[in-house]
């Protein structure tokens, strides 16, 4: 009985490359293992640097608004907090409803990495060194987008922010801030 040629090399064909496709001599990753089904949703840690909102209207408890109005040379007229961090982030308002002076404090894991999050925020080459008393150092700048002083002291990162151009008026408000919230 003879038996066609193509019958015999079909079947044969298909194992051959079953077979040259899983030895590849050595050289190919083994294929991946099967994945589960996860029915939780993953966990999920904290962010280093909380984002802070105005959600309170409250008193700052480390700087007061004729402080801000003084200091800052605009009249502030409102003020919330944020006090899911401690200290509270302050948001001080204008007569016109528009936020003018930010103040917020940050606790990081380690003074390198406040060091890292200051020069990363004013860095040096871009902005005019900044020291107040106790140990803060960071640095300053301003302009037509407004002006920042950003300083660490420990694990601690002090942001003062602005919508006055010249950073002097911020590095005072920071120069005030800071001896207040020092732990």
């Amino acid at each position: 009985m003879r038996i066609a040629a193509t019958t015999l090399l079909a079947p044969l064909s298909v194992v051959l490359l079953g077979v040259t496709a899983g030895c590849g001599g050595g050289d190919t990753e083994p294929a991946p293992e099967m994945g589960t089904i996860q029915t939780a949703p993953p966990e999920t840690s904290e962010p280093e640097i909380p984002q802070v909102e105005p959600v309170t209207r409250a008193e700052c408890p480390y700087l007061s608004v004729d402080e801000v109005s003084r200091l800052n040379g605009e009249l502030a007229t409102d003020v919330r907090i944020d006090d899911r961090v401690d200290p509270a982030a302050c948001f001080f308002y204008s007569a016109d409803g528009a936020v003018q002076l930010t103040t917020t404090v940050y606790s990081v894991e380690s003074e390198e990495r406040a060091t890292e999050l200051v020069d990363a925020s004013a860095p040096v080459g871009e902005s005019e060194r900044s020291d107040v008393e106790d140990g803060w150092t960071g640095g300053r700048t301003g302009g037509p987008g407004g002006a920042l002083v950003v300083l660490a002291r420990g694990t601690q990162v002090l942001a003062v922010q602005s919508t006055q151009e010249q950073s002097v008026k911020v590095q005072r408000v920071a120069e005030l801030v800071a001896p207040r919230v020092a732990d």
